[in-house]
């Protein structure tokens, strides 16, 4: 005799959540998202300006395409890559300086710095990593000078430091207002 078995709509949503949750922990693992290259050897309007001896690409600059395919003289972006071809850096360009979101990158493709710029100047999260994917400090950047609050973690991730960056303190240590500030003390 066949037994019919009833699943109901309780039942079928508890079960859902166990089936998302288990799909969120296996996508959260201690590595750091690895995000798409900003730009890479496949991109449009991309020009190789240095080499590497074997002649590939070390570092590529990357120009706006029109409608019709063709490239133009405006410079959108640029790339350099490590002699593999993993991308080690790039990001986007405007009147030749960083605009936009900029990453670097470890040589096995991991992220080691996520930062966006507004012309040339560091402005918004600025977020560098270690190798082993944890973070090694974040900050926020206000027109090219440390703003809020800093963070410090060790080799496993556990905050270290924390620094609220206003007039008088040194934070990121890399920004002007940082460096004007560590004039002084010397």
């Amino acid at each position: 005799m066949k037994k019919t078995v009833f699943i109901t709509p309780h039942l079928f949503y508890k079960g859902l959540m166990v089936c998302c949750l288990f799909i969120l922990l296996i996508s959260c693992n201690n590595k750091q998202r690895t995000p798409k290259p900003v730009f890479d050897l496949d991109t449009p309007g991309g020009t190789v300006v240095a080499s590497f001896e074997d002649e590939s690409p070390q570092v590529v600059l990357y120009y706006k395409v029109d409608e019709n395919g063709n490239q133009t003289q405006e410079q959108i972006g640029v790339a350099e890559f490590y002699p593999d071809q993993q991308e080690r850096l790039g990001g986007g360009l405007k009147e030749g300086k960083r605009d936009g979101q900029w990453y670097a990158f470890f040589p096995d493709g991991s992220i080691q710095v996520e930062a966006f710029y507004i012309d040339g100047i560091e402005h918004g999260p600025y977020i560098v990593y270690r190798e082993n994917g944890n973070p090694y400090y974040k900050g926020h950047y206000d027109q090219g000078n440390c703003d809020g609050t800093w963070y410090w973690y060790d080799e496993n991730g556990k905050q270290t430091k924390k620094i609220r960056a206003d007039k008088n303190t040194i934070a990121c240590e890399y920004c002007k207002k940082c460096l004007s500030l560590k004039q002084k003390i010397l």
